[in-house]
């Protein structure tokens, strides 16, 4: 974008419109994308496909951006493990004055494709750092910054919690079972979805008795899919357990769709965020939990949800049979759980 060329350095690290958008580590530059607030409420996702090259900057060195001259916020974290309404959480933490709900940046997943391949660049770690105080810049005075990753990030949870030490977590997850229905209910994308995922993952945090690369190749879609969905389970488990509920806490996405007013309550309090029980309510009675979160105008609700479930179960019920039984198979012998334990008080 050349109309970005001649900005001035200083605004990328003054102006939180200007988010970081993509970290080169061979140059060890941030590529910034100018998104005000009004404008990132109304993108489904912080990311290429949703915000063009006429919003970029030229990449800029992070030592042209000043090593501690970002006066960074408070921040804290929505990992899940796909299809689980984490968007939708972030939605109903968009709350102009109290937080800002920010829907997987593409930066982050730009680190994580640093640390999924063998090359280490040794500012890597420094970059992460500065990019997450940059994130953490809140977009109207007083407000708590709430970023929701790509589920492709998960790898690099600890990274991101070791480099903010004061940020909390929530883990949002759906069951083994929702996972594949949903999977299967998207068709060949769900299917390519899942092998890509499980692409990502296996070299990064594989199970025990994870697969060969020649392995993979006998099993059905469904079956890497389940794969994927195990190795993220084992992962999250471990990592909530070794950090504690103080830093991180596992919330069942039933539970939000069941219990939405309790669940921003929870969630409010967890984040310490100015989330009051009427404010709470009203999120809940209000459109957001009315809307479908990746589709806006499109109509969503919890009973819709549930009966889309039952119905993908019913046309599909001889091959999610099979694929669970298989993986509840795999997870035994891997010595992991087939399932997250929820630890967030609703």
């Amino acid at each position: 974008m050349q109309a970005c060329v001649e900005k001035d350095r200083g605004s990328f690290v003054q102006d939180p419109a200007w988010l970081p958008h993509a970290y080169d580590p061979r140059n060890d530059t941030l590529t910034f994308a100018h998104v005000p607030r009004d404008a990132q409420r109304q993108l489904v996702f912080l990311d290429p496909r949703f915000i063009g090259d006429d919003k970029q900057s030229e990449p800029v060195t992070i030592s042209e951006l000043g090593e501690g001259s970002v006066r960074a916020g408070p921040l804290h974290f929505i990992f899940h493990t796909g299809f689980c309404c984490s968007t939708l959480l972030a939605r109903a933490l968009d709350i102009p004055g109290v937080s800002m709900g920010v829907k997987e940046p593409a930066i982050l997943t730009s680190f994580a494709e640093h640390w999924s391949t063998g090359r280490r660049a040794p500012a890597a770690m420094e970059a992460l750092t500065m990019t997450l105080n940059l994130l953490s810049r809140p977009l109207t005075p007083g407000e708590v910054q709430v970023v929701k990753p790509s589920t492709v990030v998960n790898h690099i949870i600890p990274q991101i919690l070791h480099a903010r030490s004061d940020s909390k977590a929530l883990v949002l997850f759906s069951s083994l079972d929702t996972f594949l229905r949903a999977i299967v209910r998207r068709g060949i994308d769900g299917r390519v979805f899942a092998r890509e995922l499980f692409h990502q993952f296996a070299p990064v945090i594989p199970l025990e008795s994870s697969l060969l690369d020649e392995d993979a190749l006998l099993l059905a879609d469904m079956q890497i899919a389940a794969q994927a969905w195990l190795m993220q389970a084992s992962f999250l488990n471990a990592l909530a357990q070794r950090m504690g509920t103080a830093r991180v806490r596992i919330l069942n996405a039933n539970t939000l769709l069941e219990k939405p007013k309790a669940t921003l309550s929870a969630v409010g309090a967890f984040f310490n965020l100015n989330m009051t029980p009427e404010l709470a309510q009203s999120i809940a009675e209000g459109p957001v939990f009315k809307e479908h979160a990746k589709e806006l105008g499109r109509p969503f609700s919890a009973e819709a949800q549930r009966a889309q479930y039952h119905e993908v179960g019913a046309a599909h019920l001889d091959e999610l049979m099979m694929t669970k039984n298989w993986a509840s198979d795999v997870a035994r012998r891997a010595g992991v759980s087939i399932y997250l334990d929820e630890t967030m008080p609703v």
